[in-house]
């Protein structure tokens, strides 16, 4: 009998096209205490207390105490902006188009990773498998990391629609035999490594780089390939509310583009990047908004 795990349903995609965009010149006073949410991760404790020393030297810079939230979920780290109970925000690319989707919220800066503003989704396979190919993957047992992931779940199901494999909207389970959301990029790894699955879907940092130790060891990452690769995912931004007040909003930009440059270990601790660079806000999400509409998926069903 076939086993079928955990799905989620589609949603339709909302538009995301002049939201609030007459908001964006508002003036508002300069908050007492400026709220700076942190999206969780792997490690909430290490991120609170990483981001913590970054906050400690925005606060300086700009004048003003920073105070460092990391909220249990990716949601609650969007209903923060959209509430005004956080400033700034350093989210992935979905959470900042459900944010800007129902408040002024606007980009002011994104990662470099290795030179590039975008990383890669990759497909992960044992060293051993006999799958050379997405098409070999139909029939199989799937692992995502979650359904609320950019690159372990929406840009992985979107490739397989530009691919040919699935129609428009198509749920996944009609591809492979089993489908599973690990809960995390180390437990998709996990379960392709020990045999639970065939084939997961991650980020690429979690089988290569500097920060590859922190989700497997080299010993375990050996016995895993990459079967393909699909670049375009926006890396992570800093967003703002874009009704603070301009000269803050710049003042924020500012300090944390030269913190990037005079501190990268600070910001690297944080989620492995070490860079900040300006970047055109439609232009950096661009290949996000085109994944949810290749799926059906829409922010406010990945966003929990």
């Amino acid at each position: 009998m076939t086993h079928k795990f955990n799905r989620i349903s589609h949603l339709h995609f909302i538009s995301l096209v002049g939201l609030f965009t007459s908001q964006v010149g508002m003036t508002a006073e300069v908050p007492e205490k400026l709220a700076f949410a942190f999206q969780k991760q792997k490690d909430p404790r290490s991120i609170q207390e990483h981001a913590e020393r970054v906050a400690e030297i925005l606060g300086d810079r700009i004048g003003i105490p920073v105070e460092v939230r990391v909220p249990t979920s990716y949601g609650a780290t969007v209903q923060a902006l959209i509430s005004n109970r956080a400033h700034v925000a350093y989210v992935d690319s979905i959470s900042f188009l459900l944010a800007r989707s129902e408040a002024p919220v606007r980009l002011i800066l994104v990662e470099l990773r290795d030179g590039r503003t975008e990383y890669d989704s990759i497909f992960v396979v044992r060293k051993d498998s006999p799958l050379q190919n997405l098409a070999e993957l139909r029939g199989k047992r799937m692992m995502f990391t979650s359904n609320t992931s950019t690159s372990g779940y929406v840009m992985a199901y979107s490739r397989l629609v530009n691919e040919g494999l699935l129609e428009k909207e198509q749920d996944p389970e009609e591809f492979f035999d089993e489908v599973g959301f690990a809960g995390g990029y180390d437990r998709a790894l996990l379960a392709v490594l020990r045999g639970q699955a065939d084939a997961c879907a991650v980020s690429a940092y979690t089988m290569e780089g500097l920060k590859a130790d922190i989700y497997l060891d080299a010993e375990q990452r050996d016995q895993l390939r990459v079967l393909t690769r699909t670049p375009g995912v926006p890396t992570h931004l800093i967003c703002l509310r874009a009704d603070l007040p301009e000269d803050l909003q710049e003042k924020i930009k500012a300090s944390l583009l030269a913190i990037s440059k005079d501190h990268p270990e600070l910001l690297a601790d944080v989620y492995g990047a070490s860079e900040f660079v300006e970047a055109d806000q439609d232009e950096h999400v661009a290949k996000t908004v085109e994944a949810l509409k290749n799926t059906g998926l829409g922010p406010k069903g990945l966003v929990k």
